[in-house]
């Protein structure tokens, strides 16, 4: 099971959840969940099915934290055989019943059953600054990464100590946010359905590898030019897993701004169609600086109903889990601080008198895509 987005705990206290798509780097705090003063890690997804947000789950000294995020609770439970801590790895087992947490390297690790809210302890994690992990979609093995010099390490829950190294210097060394006492460290990864593989940074540097094949590629990419929006909090932990997308990701953010035009009945399927001008620029959202593009991609949420679509020239369109992907096809120059506008149909199921006179258009944004 996965969805379009993974979720992020950030802040080492008052932690707070942030939806992650990997994709296009969109980063959102999740508002109606409520801060946690003494913070959590080690944290895990419980998928509940295609069209419900998952169960996170994650520990703080002796306790089970169980966050829903679509309700927006909280929710702590000591857990019996689970010692103080400090925890750092985390994720919940492919059938979604164990959470599998790591503490520090010669002590052990714990298999918490959630239902039952029970730990058994398990073999030592090894040395290192590795702070999370995660299950690989089709060969069920554990992988992180090392903070201090960047190796793909195997975890095996059955060795002692369980860390192995596969291939060094994959990633580029870590680096830690702003924030005291921060890690560097990789302490945010998961995987798509395809075996593609994310490590992010205490800083919110995301790095791409492809594992979905035997063969362990000699480096990561890195993705973008800047980081995970989350200010100068420290990124402690990760979870979930996504659907996979054929296109590449980009957080390379350049300037766009919309246009309500006027919106009309629609008899199929039987909704409103809502027209807008998003008017793209050639400047860089965050730095201002001026530079050509000539590749972008568009990407805005879309209702969760079925058939609800977005339509433009020139472009592809992905829809998928209330977001829409609009990628450019070929090369379309926009020269350095210039701008050219897109005319963009959003089509809305539903009833038309209940619907608004004019669509939100949340998560709106624009990233410059590699010319080559």
């Amino acid at each position: 099971m996965a969805h379009r987005k993974v979720y992020l705990a950030v802040g080492r206290t008052r932690t707070r959840i942030y939806r992650f798509d990997p994709i296009d780097g969109d980063t959102r705090v999740v508002e109606n969940v409520r801060p946690y003063e003494a913070g959590y890690t080690a944290m895990g997804a419980q998928y509940r099915g295609d069209d419900t947000e998952p169960l996170l789950l994650a520990v703080s000294r002796n306790k089970l934290i169980t966050i829903d995020v679509a309700a927006g609770t909280l929710k702590e439970h000591v857990i019996d055989g689970l010692p103080d801590g400090p925890w750092f790895d985390g994720d919940m087992d492919p059938d979604g019943k164990t959470l599998f947490a790591v503490s520090n390297p010669g002590t052990p690790s714990y298999a918490i059953d959630v239902a039952v809210g029970k730990a058994t302890p398990r073999n030592a994690p090894g040395g290192g600054r590795w702070d999370d992990f995660a299950y690989h979609p089709t060969n069920g093995r554990l992988y992180s990464v090392e903070g201090d010099n960047g190796d793909l390490l195997l975890i095996d829950p059955s060795r002692q100590p369980m860390k192995t190294v596969l291939k060094q210097g994959v990633f580029p060394p870590a680096q830690a946010s702003t924030a005291a006492g921060s890690r560097k460290a990789y302490s945010a990864t998961f995987f798509d359905q395809d075996g593609n593989f994310y490590a992010v940074d205490s800083a919110g540097n995301v790095n791409h590898l492809d594992l979905t094949t035997e063969t362990i590629p000699d480096h990561s990419q890195r993705i973008g030019r800047g980081r995970v929006p989350v200010g100068n909090l420290e990124i402690m932990n990760g979870a979930g897993s996504i659907t996979p997308l054929p296109v590449p990701p980009s957080y390379d953010e350049i300037t766009v701004t919309k246009k309500f035009n006027r919106t009309w009945e629609n008899s199929e399927p039987r909704g409103r169609v809502y027209s807008f001008d998003l008017t793209l620029t050639a400047i860089g959202k965050d730095s201002g600086t001026a530079e050509d593009v000539r590749k972008f991609r568009i990407s805005f949420d879309l209702p969760t109903v079925k058939a609800a679509k977005a339509e433009a020239s020139g472009v592809e369109v992905i829809a998928q889990d209330g977001k829409a992907y609009l990628d450019s096809v070929g090369d379309q120059f926009l020269a350095a601080g210039t701008s050219r506008p897109i005319t963009v149909l959003i089509i809305v199921p539903g009833d038309p008198a209940r619907l608004p006179q004019e669509y939100p258009l949340d998560g709106l944004r624009a990233t410059r895509l590699p010319s080559h």
